[in-house]
């Protein structure tokens, strides 16, 4: 029996994201692990600390993002919700 309790099923991607401030200023690339319609899991190598809310861009130009919030995190990963 699984003790994921995840609304929506995560599908593994292994893809280059963008984070960026809710200002719009730049904090570095990530990459995508797995994605949910709900969140996503990102592993990153950010020395500075990521703010608890940002925009997660699918692309260099930022046209496709989403807005997130951190859930959790470590030293190389953390997940994110989703915001609308």
């Amino acid at each position: 029996m699984s003790s994921d309790k995840r609304r929506a099923p995560r599908k593994k991607i292994n893809t280059i994201g963008f984070l960026y401030t809710t200002e719009g200023w730049p904090l570095g690339e990530c990459r995508i692990k797995d994605i949910s319609t709900g969140g996503a899991r990102l592993a990153h190598a950010l020395s500075d600390a990521i703010p608890a809310e940002f925009f997660l861009s699918f692309s260099r130009d930022g046209k496709v993002r989403r807005r997130c919030e951190v859930r959790w995190s470590n030293e190389k990963e953390l997940g994110v919700r989703f915001l609308s």
